[in-house]
């Protein structure tokens, strides 16, 4: 009894500092503001809001439940593209928040180079999901 209530208690803990963090990481990148920036329409970044809460409570729950498509193979190739631009455009902005790229390129004297340093992390993050899209559904 007592080490399921630890467990209860250390999940809760530990999907409030995940929750906390993800929120701090998107309020420090000003995603909701600078998308409705972007798009002129900063009358309606409620709606930004609320559908970035719903879709997050969303997909936690039908993570947690264990819901599936049951998608063939062919299918999971649009998707992983997908996720794999988001991942490396959300990494890629992580990056220019922190400078990383100017600093690196300024330590290294690539500064002629910095086009192709960018392509290349690009590239590689979409190669990386690809190959766990590919490899994960192909052995599980």
């Amino acid at each position: 009894m007592i080490k399921t209530f630890l467990l209860i208690l250390l999940g809760v803990c530990g999907g409030a500092l995940v929750g906390t963090s993800a929120a701090a990481f998107i309020t420090l990148l000003d995603i909701v503001p600078r998308l409705s920036q972007i798009t002129n329409s900063s009358k309606s970044i409620h709606i930004y809001e609320r559908t970035l809460v719903i879709s997050t409570v969303f997909i936690t729950l039908a993570d947690f439940i264990g819901f599936s498509l049951k998608l063939n193979k062919y299918s999971l190739i649009p998707i992983g593209l997908i996720v794999g631009i988001f991942v490396g455009l959300l990494a890629s902005a992580l990056a220019e928040v922190l400078n990383v790229i100017p600093i690196l390129t300024r330590r290294v004297k690539l500064g002629d180079y910095v086009y192709y340093i960018i392509f290349f992390i690009s590239l590689g993050k979409v190669a990386g999901s690809f190959m766990y899209w590919i490899i994960l559904v192909k052995y599980n």
